[in-house]
């Protein structure tokens, strides 16, 4: 009997997930929830609009919880054919989004519906991870035309980014695209001019995008700009100390720009302290310690290749948005994941956790 009950507790759902992986995405989830009903007080008092923006987080928090479970019971053949769907699904409504959306804050990423929008690109980060290693490990068995379709599609991604702009996802995207390229030991004949190319690239919009020219000019000159959001963002992480001013007490976070989406570590800093801040960064690294681990062990180059693309999109998102916030490096418009407002970046890193729950189950099973 207690061996009958071992068996269905194995079965089921909860016991076939990575605990380690799922259980610090819960702890973060809650930490949002708290730091946008914060963030939206700030909009005056409790009215509409804060309320809206509550209601709204709330909603997309459960949408992703459920997206992580219904992905992660899929088998691995099933996300490779939701990814190739989802990242075409992807590409069309950013040329969509490009043609028919209107500016917002100097870019036209977001696809505006009834009650709300969606940032169709968001899709294209965990989607195209999968998509890459699959043709990676095709291109590492038969060097066939595959590794020509990868940049093709990596070239596309890239061109919507740039057009969009979005430099931030730009950058994510290629840097962990590079990555994957030594995780197959490519030759390195072709791995070195693909990396000029993808340099020049990077050098090439330096000098053609007046916006990504000016954040890095500014960040280097901090006196050729308006640097009132870095300031205030700095200013709260001095405020807080060590324990924070309690939760909705932040004074300075309040008059902070985006610290609802982009600066939101800043408003966490302030009402919880640097504690609780720290604590935070353990959340992001537990999982990305054992998804390494995992991969260490696992013999399938696809689950080694997709595991080290998904985990590093994770934590260099974490890393570009903290950085940002300290100014330690240019402001960069990068949600921190599972804690951010925007729904389309938290059903983006549902998606990405459901992916790697899936592999690291396949990878043990292995």
């Amino acid at each position: 009997m207690l061996k009958l009950k071992n068996s269905q507790v194995n079965n089921s759902w909860w016991g076939s997930i990575d605990k380690i992986i799922f259980i610090p995405i819960l702890i973060l989830l809650f930490i949002g929830v708290i730091a946008i009903s914060s963030a939206s007080q700030k909009l005056g008092t409790i009215n509409l609009k804060s309320n809206l923006m509550w209601n709204k987080h709330l909603v997309f928090c459960l949408l992703s919880l459920f997206t992580i479970f219904i992905i992660s019971k899929l088998s691995t053949k099933q996300i490779i054919i939701l990814s190739i769907s989802l990242f075409s699904l992807s590409i069309i409504l950013c040329f969509i989004a490009l043609i028919v959306s209107q500016e917002t804050k100097g870019a036209t990423r977001w696809l505006n519906l009834t009650y709300f929008s969606i940032q169709p690109s968001e899709l294209a980060k965990p989607t195209f991870v999968i998509l890459s290693s699959l043709l990676f490990v095709r291109y590492k068995i038969k060097e066939d035309f595959s590794l020509i379709v990868n940049l093709f599609c990596l070239s596309l991604i890239s061109l919507i980014l740039i057009i969009q702009p979005d430099f931030g996802m730009f950058i994510l995207i290629c840097v962990v695209w590079i990555i994957q390229l030594f995780t197959i030991n490519i030759k390195s004949k072709i791995l070195f001019p693909i990396i000029s190319f993808i340099f020049g690239v990077f050098l090439l919009c330096f000098f053609i995008l007046d916006h990504v020219r000016f954040r890095i000019m500014n960040y280097l000159f901090s006196d050729i700009g308006d640097n009132y959001q870095i300031m205030k963002s700095i200013d709260s992480f001095k405020s807080g100390g060590l324990f924070g001013q309690g939760i909705g007490e932040g004074v300075i976070s309040k008059k902070l720009p985006d610290s609802h989406s982009d600066f939101v570590y800043a408003l966490i800093s302030e009402e919880l302290g640097m504690i609780v801040a720290i604590i935070i960064l353990f959340l992001y690294v537990i999982p990305y310690i054992r998804i390494h681990y995992i991969c260490q062990r696992s013999s399938n180059l696809f689950i080694i290749t997709s595991l080290t693309g998904l985990s590093n999109i994770f934590l260099f998102q974490t890393i570009i948005n903290i950085s940002s916030t300290l100014n330690i490096i240019p402001t960069k418009g990068m949600t921190l994941p599972f804690i951010s407002y925007g729904g389309s970046s938290l059903i983006s890193s549902a998606l990405l956790i459901g992916f790697i729950l899936v592999l690291i189950k396949e990878s043990i099973n292995e």
